[in-house]
């Protein structure tokens, strides 16, 4: 009898099966906009490799590899500039023209959503150096969030800070 009830335990305790329900951890809070109030998650890693192609194509000046994750005009909020450029594949190749070479390195991707949100954001902190043909030298310290809808980019906005010295 005990080794039946033994048995019975067993196989029940085998037979149970868990259920995992995966819920996003929100948190934070946007302050401004339509979105007021809304709390910000953790997005799906794929977002960040999509990121990770334009920046690699990015470095090697590539147009053709950035626009394979590119939607075919972007909006996009140049540090420097007051008004959003739309940037095409044309605009891009122009662009990139007056450069020699360009390195950009990521120290970190975040992708996020806020509640209600269809498309995810890729926050990214990095160093751009950038190479001119006119032998002139930039470097940016750049806070970049990347909006990815659908495995394309369509838009980014850009930021950028002056370097600290101990002067």
């Amino acid at each position: 009898m005990k080794k039946l009830l033994l048995l019975f335990l067993t196989i029940s305790f085998i037979g149970c099966e868990t259920k995992t329900i995966e819920v996003p951890v929100k948190g934070g809070e946007i302050m401004l906009g339509k979105n007021k109030g809304s709390k910000f998650y953790i997005a799906p890693d794929e977002n960040v490799d999509v990121v990770k192609k334009l920046l690699k194509s990015w470095n090697n000046m590539d147009p053709e590899g950035m626009f394979e994750v590119l939607e075919d005009t972007i909006t996009w909020w140049v540090a420097t500039e007051k008004k959003p450029i739309k940037a095409d594949k044309e605009f891009i190749k122009e662009y990139l023209k007056s450069y020699d070479s360009i390195s950009q390195v990521v120290q970190g991707y975040i992708p996020h959503q806020w509640e209600g949100q269809q498309h995810v954001v890729v926050s990214v902190a990095s160093r751009e150096k950038k190479y001119k043909k006119d032998g002139t030298f930039e470097d940016d310290r750049l806070f970049e969030r990347f909006f990815v809808r659908d495995g394309k980019i369509f838009q980014v906005q850009a930021w950028s800070a002056d370097w600290y010295t101990n002067d």
